[in-house]
């Protein structure tokens, strides 16, 4: 991968095309070799007749998603509501988490919505999907360039690159329009966040992000004209990952703000929760949990699948279940310890003093084993095996550590200091800093 990167980068390409390199970068940056099929499927089909499937059908279903959304969100398009407003981006309920204390301390903000995590009347849903119909004529020139610059690769992502296609057009159209104070982002990876920070870049609309959850080797460098990080760790990784630019400080993670008096205090692990996410199978989880029980039959276990995941589990009676409507420190306050892979819980858990083990439920590529560096430093234990991970937890349950929480302060930067527990304001210190700035 390194060798494609060094000769692909002498590569001349027109700025429009450098544009969409970088909106798609996340999925060109070598995770999808990596990672399970499942978690592949989310990006592009397995085979090429899926792939022209899913190409087929977003062409059809573009327009009527533009008629049936003017419908469904008729009270929620009033654009002229964002020009010179605070915008916060909201593309999961992650995001809404991570950005409502801005919204709550700044009244003027808005919410811009996709489609698909619309909960507020209030809410501004972005309707892009006629402008980028509009522009699919583009597609031919966009696989094309992409297949000079990644090779066959792009071909193989085929799918992916036709759902790039258009979005910054679309986006810049909108800015034009609509132009608001500035943005806030909790996503810099994904295909839509990215091309509105690249039409937001092009108009010069202040650009700010929060981070929202721990940063992967995999994620596009860091480019927004204020960036708000947790701690050192993010920096380091962002660093690694390409040139860093903007202004970057560092806040801790404002919405761990209202749990900082939710530290577990116990000093024997009497409830452990199982955590899963899209790279982990199902049949797989479900055999887990049942030994699991069987072994601590005494421990109230509680599993929790990723929000994002709608796999029907069949779990043992005597398991518990974290429902999607409960957010995770809500979850990780009942735990005294928790099981799971890659997954930024492990920084959440630790946060509020509860014992963190990394498992593999199925072993990973050796490109995507502790992801997020957790083990590697220090944060989470590292199970190598079931048997180790049994160990682990039985040595937890005779004597559970009691300043787990110190083991974040590489990722947390706030962590001990006086503003532990006021990262929120902090954060809303440095955007009104950086806005009279740039007054």
């Amino acid at each position: 991968m390194n060798n494609r990167k060094k000769s692909i980068s002498k590569i001349k390409i027109s700025p429009k095309i450098e544009v969409y390199i970088s909106i798609l970068k996340f999925g060109f940056s070598g995770l999808l070799e990596a990672t399970t099929p499942n978690v592949r499927a989310i990006f592009t089909a397995k085979t090429i007749w899926k792939k022209w499937i899913n190409i087929i059908g977003r062409f059809f279903l573009l327009p009527i998603k533009e008629i049936y959304y003017r419908f469904k969100y008729s009270k929620q398009i009033s654009y002229t509501k964002i020009i010179g407003k605070p915008c916060l981006l909201i593309t999961s309920e992650n995001n809404r988490n991570t950005l409502n204390f801005i919204k709550q301390q700044e009244k003027e903000a808005v919410y811009l919505a996709s489609e698909g995590y619309v909960s507020s009347k209030d809410d501004i849903v972005v309707l892009l999907h006629r402008v980028i119909w509009f522009r699919i004529y583009l597609y031919p020139w966009m696989l094309w360039h992409f297949y000079k610059y990644y090779g066959k690769q792009a071909l193989s992502y085929m799918d992916y690159v036709f759902k790039g296609v258009g979005q910054y057009e679309a986006c810049l159209q909108f800015l034009e329009k609509y132009k608001p104070r500035y943005i806030v982002w909790a996503n810099d990876h994904s295909i839509f966040p990215r091309a509105l920070l690249m039409a937001a870049k092009t108009l010069e609309i202040p650009t700010i992000y929060i981070q929202h959850a721990s940063v992967t080797p995999y994620f596009p460098p860091l480019d927004f004209d204020l960036s708000l990080l947790e701690g050192q760790a993010t920096l380091d990784q962002y660093q690694s990952n390409g040139r860093v630019n903007g202004l970057v400080k560092f806040v801790g993670m404002p919405k761990f703000d209202s749990y900082i008096n939710c530290r577990n205090t116990k000093i024997r692990v009497q409830n452990i929760g199982v955590c899963s996410n899209k790279m982990d199978e199902q049949v797989v989880v479900e055999t887990f949990l049942r030994e699991l029980s069987n072994t601590f039959p005494t421990i109230t276990i509680t599993f929790r699948p990723h929000p994002a995941d709608d796999t029907s589990f069949n779990i043992p009676n005597k398991v518990l279940r974290s429902t999607k409507e409960e957010n995770a420190f809500d979850f990780l306050k009942k735990q005294d310890l928790i099981i799971a892979g890659n997954t930024s819980i492990h920084l959440e858990a630790v946060l509020l003093n509860v014992v963190s083990i990394y498992y593999e439920f199925i072993p990973f590529e050796e490109d995507i084993r502790d992801m997020y560096r957790y083990c590697k430093n220090g944060l989470a234990s590292h199970a190598l095996d079931y048997e180790h991970l049994l160990e682990l937890i039985k040595k937890e349950i005779e004597a559970k550590d009691t300043e787990v929480y110190k083991k974040a302060a590489y990722y947390n930067a706030v962590l001990g200091t006086e503003n532990e527990g006021k990262s929120g304001a902090l954060a809303i210190q440095y955007i009104n800093e950086f806005m009279q700035g740039r007054s």
